[in-house]
């Protein structure tokens, strides 16, 4: 989830320090950093692969309206009143 009023580069002015939780975890004791590393990678993996598949119906879907709208033009001149 993207929080926008929590986004680094809308909140700090240019030139203010800053450190990542995660690393400030890991240098005083927190074991996991590595963990959470590999974890996020994976997450972004299925993200992308996800985010691919979306596009791709999207476009199949646009494609298939089209083809509907051609088929169907008088009727939809028809329902068109209606709002359906």
């Amino acid at each position: 989830m993207v929080i926008p009023d929590a986004l680094r580069v809308l909140r700090l002015q240019k030139g203010h320090k800053y450190c990542l939780l995660g690393k400030l975890s890991s240098e005083v004791g927190w074991n996991h950093y590595d963990t959470i590393k590999e974890l996020e990678k994976k997450r972004k993996e299925r993200a992308k692969v996800t985010y691919e598949r979306r596009k791709k119906l999207n476009k199949l879907r646009v494609k298939a309206e089209k083809v509907a709208e051609e088929k169907l033009g008088a009727q939809l001149d028809v329902i068109a009143p209606i709002k359906y």
